[in-house]
């Protein structure tokens, strides 16, 4: 049996017993395992706003989100414990509800959504993976985005955005139509903060992709 590569590598380290009191206290409510649900149809609504956030990091663009659409859902995928457990404190002290967290990879879950049930998918500044012997680590290929369209709504979209020009050519690759802008503002409410990665390519003089897109068949 082939051997899936994943998009990221773990550190080998001891969650934090201030992280680890953290998960228990929203466990199943809030927060969630991949490996403890078999799927998660229970938790999202084809009659709400649903949306995905792919690699949520520190988790300011997802609270900024949800404290500014209260109306809807919003879904935070990560596969670090401590950006899940500090995000997690941080909708506890802004009494938020609309916002879940879960642990694992992303086509796993994308594998547990048994119909098209996502409005829009995020993912901002995906690890490029820059050396050309570690591209099969690459999150967004053809198969992801294909799995991606498979999850969404109709007229869903998915937002992604990058620095790195060589992962933009593959982006192109994977798309039948596309919108590549410099104008956050298409998305309105939903327009993302910068994040720490778009401020340092900024700062270094490199060129933004954002994809608004459609998925080719």
């Amino acid at each position: 049996m082939k051997r899936e590569v994943k998009s990221f590598i773990h550190a080998r380290s001891r969650t934090a017993k201030k992280d680890s009191k953290t998960f228990k206290e929203f466990e199943n409510k809030l927060f969630f395992s991949l490996k403890e649900i078999k799927n998660f149809n229970h938790l999202l609504s084809l009659n709400e706003t649903n949306i995905l956030e792919i690699g949520f990091g520190d988790g300011k663009n997802i609270l900024h989100q949800a404290i500014n659409n209260p109306e809807k859902n919003f879904y935070g995928l990560e596969v670090y414990q401590n950006g899940i457990a500090s995000t997690l404190r941080q909708i506890k002290l802004n009494n938020l509800n609309n916002i879940f967290l879960i642990y694992g990879d992303a086509r796993d879950f994308l594998n547990k959504l048994k119909k098209p049930i996502l409005d829009y998918i995020f993912i901002l500044f995906p690890d490029p993976w820059p050396k050309k012997k570690h591209w099969k680590r690459r999150l967004i290929n053809k198969d992801f985005l294909v799995q991606a369209k498979n999850s969404l709504k109709n007229k869903g979209q998915i937002i992604i955005r990058t620095d790195w020009e060589d992962y933009d050519t593959e982006l192109a690759k994977a798309f039948k139509t596309y919108e590549v802008t410099q104008n956050y503002n298409l998305l309105g409410s939903l327009k993302p903060l910068k994040t720490k990665y778009e401020n340092k390519a900024a700062q270094e003089g490199r060129k933004l992709f954002t994809y608004i897109s459609d998925l080719e068949n």
